[in-house]
């Protein structure tokens, strides 16, 4: 696999955003483990900790394509763009696969967990999020180069 490299500004907004997004996950995570002891359960146990993963993550993205910290120097955002459709291409084909393995050779029906749907909902939303950030710092770059 090819490494990216980044520049020195690139590797310090990198390091800055991720030591932002780890103390974000830590402060939620707190926070839901102070609710869970007073009794709020606003979701099952392993869905909660992953919706909690995904803002984390959605944050850190998010930074780093405002920071233009995502991209190295030397790579083409269009080829960036290639390949991330390409591997989201991949992941819901697999995700498909999956689901009709499951669903026809083990007899066994998707989840009928209102958590299935919520993830689903988030899941989402991480995308918006990140499509929405990227378009406006696509359409802010070229005002500004023009």
């Amino acid at each position: 696999m090819k490494k990216i490299e980044f520049d020195e500004l690139q590797q310090s907004r990198r390091n800055q955003y991720g030591y932002q997004s780890f103390i974000l996950l830590a402060m939620l995570i707190m926070i839901d483990s102070v609710l869970y002891g007073m009794g709020f359960i606003w979701m099952k146990h392993p869905t909660n900790t992953f919706i909690i993963l995904l803002v984390g993550f959605t944050y850190f993205i998010s930074r780093c394509i405002w920071g233009d910290a995502l991209v190295g120097p030397k790579e083409s955002p269009k080829r960036m763009t290639a390949k991330t459709i390409g591997i989201a291409i991949f992941a819901v084909a697999i995700a498909i696969l999956t689901m009709g393995y499951l669903v026809s050779y083990r007899n066994m029906a998707p989840s009928t967990d209102n958590d299935g749907s919520a993830m689903t909902v988030v899941c989402g939303i991480m995308w918006a999020v990140i499509g929405v950030v990227y378009l406006i710092k696509r359409v802010r770059g070229n005002k500004t180069e023009q």
